[in-house]
């Protein structure tokens, strides 16, 4: 029998649909520090040749100063956790954004590069601290339905900003060496609207009970959940939860935190040895060292397609899943960078007898750029957060994300830091051979990504946070949690 309508019916309706818009304003704010970071890190694709030419920066400072945010990060990252549990995750996303505004507006006043790279620091501090408490608070504060999503926006938030960052140093770039300066600028305007934003976001839930503050996490619930029921069980499964947790260290001796982080470490590292931090900083290097014409251009469509696919996993990780996505993702990766290095292999032996790259060649080299970039969007970029988001336990979670996403940043920065001298020589000349080395490599990391998706790691979709450290303290295997 068709239920019949009543004016109850209609509020009932008509508050759902708030509770959805405000959560999902939360999130978009939240993911502002995703922003904050592609901006950040996209920023050397563009400027890193203007600050060298004002600044008088040879290949391998130039190198360094582009990893130098990376080792800030990683720094971030190792504090992150500690800053997070005393201050809660919405004071660590505000601190973030503070540094975020003040530290890119003095980065663009900044007289030598001594100053800049101490400012350029304290940025990676920031970024490492809000690439820990992004995806964390996004965890605990999202329905378990919309939750892959929702963290995944993080990522998407990333590419937003690179291919922000791509476009507006392409439109500033033109012949003053001191064209670095404005860059900045673009920086500070959409850190000062997080600024503003992170004071309209509530609390932790989870924080909260982690706290003993049950009354203010029913409170924030009661704003960002749908129906009473779903208010009443988690509170009653996060209270049980930290009753059972016990202390960090009781976790280290029942190893069921060891097996999560094993898994934390492992997922972050493969991440960022899939090369997207090379392609990412050096596309304009890539492209010039294989002979493409307007490798610059060529960057700006790289930041687009990494944007766009990343849309498009957002809208598809809590309808497919996370591992289906992640072994396509891994299989077309390793076809493309086969594929990159083919080509800059044929490149090194052409330039050996005074020949180059056909157009075709060099056509197909940015090709398979585009379509790593889109496997690698789809799939390592954002589902990786999401995965380290979901498995700890909540009275290990803080120190968890801790130490995988300063493993994130420590393989970040050292991908940063030796893929340049592999893609030229000291004095700058393009080396295809060196080129064709780092891709196959990176390839071949792909490869051992598939195995650990396919031995270790579990299918998190539509399970709650409670649920899965509930499988893993009665010793369901690894990558069965999220049964």
């Amino acid at each position: 029998m068709e239920k019949a309508f009543s004016p109850n019916t209609a509020v009932e309706s008509g508050k759902t649909r708030y509770k959805t818009s405000y959560i999902v304003m939360i999130c978009i704010i939240a993911a502002f520090g995703g922003l904050l970071f592609g901006l950040d890190q996209g920023f050397m694709n563009g400027s890193l040749t203007y600050i060298a030419k004002d600044l008088g920066l040879t290949t391998s400072q130039g190198a360094s100063f582009a990893a130098i945010l990376l080792w800030g990060s990683v720094i971030g990252a190792l504090f992150s956790g500690m800053i997070s549990r005393t201050i809660g995750r919405k004071n660590t996303l505000l601190m973030t954004a503070i540094i975020f505004t003040v530290f890119s507006l003095l980065s663009s006043f900044a007289g030598n590069i001594t100053e800049l790279t101490v400012y350029r620091f304290i940025l990676g501090f920031s970024v490492g601290v809000a690439s820990f408490a992004v995806p964390l608070y996004l965890s605990e504060i999202a329905p378990t339905r919309l939750r892959g999503a929702f963290i995944s926006m993080y990522q998407m938030m990333i590419t937003v900003g690179i291919f922000m960052i791509f476009l507006t140093n392409d439109q500033i770039g033109g012949e003053s060496a001191s064209d670095w300066r404005p860059m900045f600028y673009a920086i500070t305007i959409p850190a000062t609207i997080m600024l503003i934003g992170v004071f309209m976001i509530p609390k932790s839930p989870r924080w909260l009970m982690l706290k003993k503050r049950p009354k203010d996490a029913r409170k924030v619930l009661d704003r960002v959940r749908e129906t009473q029921a779903e208010i009443e069980t988690e509170i009653s499964d996060m209270g049980n939860t930290v009753q059972k947790s016990g202390s960090v260290l009781s976790l280290f001796k029942s190893n069921i935190f060891l097996k999560v982080l094993a898994l934390g470490i492992g997922l972050q590292m493969l991440q960022q040895l899939s090369g997207i931090n090379a392609v990412i900083y050096y596309s304009s290097s890539i492209f010039s060292a294989a002979g493409v014409p307007n490798p610059t251009t060529a960057t700006v469509i790289v930041g687009l397609v990494n944007m766009l696919t990343t849309i498009l996993a957002v809208m598809f990780i809590d309808k497919l899943g996370r591992k289906p996505i992640m072994y396509f993702g891994f299989t077309v990766m390793i076809l493309a960078l086969c594929t990159a290095g083919y080509i800059f292999h044929t490149e090194a032996g052409l330039q050996a007898v005074g020949q180059h790259l056909s157009v075709g060649m060099k056509n197909t080299l940015l090709g398979s750029t585009l379509v790593y970039i889109f496997a690698f969007a789809i799939s390592a970029g954002p589902i990786m957060w999401v995965i380290c988001a979901e498995i700890f336990p909540l009275k290990g979670r803080d120190l968890g994300m801790t130490i995988t996403t300063a493993v994130n940043w420590i393989f970040a920065a050292l991908v940063v830091q030796f893929s340049l001298p592999f893609l030229a020589f000291s004095n700058g000349t393009p080396n295809p051979a060196g080129g064709a080395k780092l891709f196959f490599f990176f390839a071949f990391c792909c490869f051992i990504g598939i195995l650990v998706i396919r031995f270790f790691t579990p299918e998190t979709k539509g399970v709650s946070l409670e649920k899965m450290e509930e499988n893993l303290r009665t010793g369901v295997k690894l990558k069965n949690i999220g049964a």
